[in-house]
């Protein structure tokens, strides 16, 4: 798949290229690179055209001899370099004039109207136009995308959903400024501060705090918990020990929409599926109907984590806590841990929140 921001503009007279590519040579830094060529291959001078094997980094082909080159160094891309495509200086006020892209504006399908219709449907309320966000280029983040901003200075803004109606990219400087419809109580300026984006459904796209959703946790005591000698925790310990590895367990008991390999599935309820056991310790009853079933919640799922962990020989860990979802509802949870790295196995999403600091999360 062709990454996001690769392209090319030719000149109008098709004397330059000018390509937005990532490095599929090494020695350069990974990222979106914008540079000028002449629209000559070195080896037969032929025109060039860009990117026709839907490579994902982006690549200039010959239209003659078939040779590849990386867009960023201009190398040829065989195992031994042999050739190289020359640079171009572009002169503004020639035919050879490439489209400014520095701003180039993306994603602007929708117009100030319809966006403020979209806005007041989806947030309930009597949006106003105006404000912008200026953010890293983020992977997957678009008009429609819902954005809370937490400004120190300006409680308005707290835990309001706020829609972003464009999108302009700075390819040079790798950042999106994003121009956001608001609720009333808008702010004529540029936002600074931390962010959260979701999609409609509050699932977290992108974020630039460690604990987005604000959880505070307290470790549950899995020496206690898992003594047991039930005929279904030997059978979970023995698929343990099959497994034998941490990543191995994670990958097998994580819900299938998540990319687990077991065949699980997430089922919303309260503590453990078998009510009259404690949710702070394994619960055997519970743990044989979600075996049975492959359908477990966040406690279910944590405990048959540890049991598992138990069986090849690994102490895995559980937290316990509540967090904050993006639409400022507070929700309690259960996740596991082992070492510093943490899973949780009953979370579909694609990209989950950096755990790691929610220890220290006062």
């Amino acid at each position: 798949m062709v990454l996001k921001g690769v392209k090319a503009i030719f000149a109008d007279d098709k004397s330059t290229v000018t390509v937005w590519c990532y490095p599929s040579k090494g020695g350069f830094d990974y990222k979106l690179t914008k540079k000028t060529w002449k629209n000559k291959c070195p080896f037969c001078g032929a025109k060039l055209k860009f990117n026709p094997k839907s490579t994902k980094e982006g690549e200039l082909t010959c239209s003659k001899c078939d040779a590849d080159f990386c867009g960023v160094s201009g190398q040829d891309k065989a195992v031994k370099v042999r050739k190289k495509l020359t640079p171009a200086t572009v002169n503004p006020n020639s035919a050879t004039k490439v489209a400014d892209s520095q701003t180039k504006s993306q994603y602007c399908s929708l117009t100030k109207a319809e966006a403020l219709a979209k806005a007041k449907k989806s947030l309930n309320t009597k949006s106003t136009y105006k404000g912008s966000l200026k953010i890293p280029i983020l992977k997957g983040i678009n008009v429609g995308d819902l954005v809370n901003v937490n400004l120190k200075d300006f409680k308005e803004t707290s835990k309001k959903e706020l829609y972003i109606d464009s999108i302009k990219e700075d390819i040079d400087n790798q950042t999106y400024t994003l121009e956001l419809v608001e609720g009333k109580n808008h702010l004529d300026s540029k936002y600074e501060g931390s962010y959260l984006f979701t999609d409609k459904k509050g699932r977290i796209l992108a974020t630039n705090s460690d604990n987005p959703l604000q959880a505070k946790c307290s470790n549950v005591n899995i020496n206690i918990g898992l003594k047991d000698s039930s005929a279904i925790g030997k059978k979970i310990k023995l698929k343990g020990q099959k497994l034998g590895t941490v990543d191995k367990i994670y990958k097998w008991l994580k819900v299938t929409n998540g990319g687990g390999t077991g065949g699980w599935k997430y089922k919303k309820y309260m503590n453990h599926i078998v009510k009259s056991e404690n949710e702070n310790k394994f619960g055997s009853k519970s743990a044989e109907k979600c075996l049975n079933t492959k359908t477990a919640n966040c406690c279910d799922f944590a405990w048959l984590m540890a049991k598992l962990g138990e069986g090849a020989g690994k102490k895995i860990g559980i937290k316990k806590g509540t967090f904050v979802n993006a639409s400022g509802k507070q929700n309690g949870h259960m996740w596991n841990y082992y070492g510093s790295k943490y899973y949780d196995c009953s979370n579909a999403e694609a990209k989950t929140p950096d755990w790691k600091n929610v220890e220290k999360v006062k």
